[in-house]
């Protein structure tokens, strides 16, 4: 991260409490920004590297990075980063999220079939709101967090899970239905939605 951002914060840490308000602000005035975030987390990580083996996880692995980083830019998005079996992705359009969310799971399977690749499958969650951007690389904020929530923790194979801030912004004919779910992240009960897709 950053050195000029790391100094920032230290700077907040060490001012009065009088000061902090002021500080913090600068710092959302400088790295602040309202986007789309997208998470992506690949299913069953433990199972599979217990029955295939780290080696066989690691080219999956690849195989989603290659997949997944040519869909968010042309969808018109950027990819912040991978972690592990992790995508973050920045839309500045939530349309153009969600599109390309579908878009990478139809095309995972079609290139996992025409390529003889190991199965495996990824869950996506999507929400959009105002959150700190450091430098491109990393991100910060409740949007960030429930996205990872609705991927990691709530998102099933193959699932794209929304927000209702996303849905808002799909406007009133979005491209794709959605089913409506009760959900329960880190103690807040909200409501998110299911994108459903044709299987490619």
């Amino acid at each position: 991260m950053p050195q000029t951002f790391f100094s920032l914060i230290d700077k907040l840490n060490a001012a009065p409490p009088a000061e902090r308000p002021g500080l913090e602000e600068s710092i959302w005035k400088s790295y602040g920004t309202e986007k789309a975030v997208m998470a992506l987390d690949m299913s069953q990580f433990s199972l599979t590297v217990r029955r295939r083996g780290i080696v066989t996880y690691l080219a999956m692995i690849r195989h989603m990075q290659l997949v997944t980083s040519k869909i968010v830019r042309e969808s018109g998005g950027s990819v912040v980063k991978y972690h592990a079996d992790n995508l973050m992705a920045v839309f500045g359009d939530a349309v153009k999220a969600v599109a390309a969310a579908v878009r990478i799971n139809q095309s995972l399977s079609t290139a996992q079939r025409e390529e003889e690749c190991d199965p495996y499958s990824v869950s996506i969650g999507i929400d959009y709101g105002r959150f700190l951007m450091i430098e491109d690389n990393e991100c910060f904020g409740d949007p960030v967090n429930i996205a990872y929530k609705l991927a990691e923790d709530l998102g099933r194979p193959r699932e794209v899970l929304i927000t209702e801030a996303v849905l808002r912004r799909l406007g009133s004919s979005p491209a794709n239905p959605v089913q409506e779910q009760q959900v329960s992240v880190s103690g807040m009960e909200f409501k998110a939605f299911a994108v459903k897709y044709p299987e490619a």
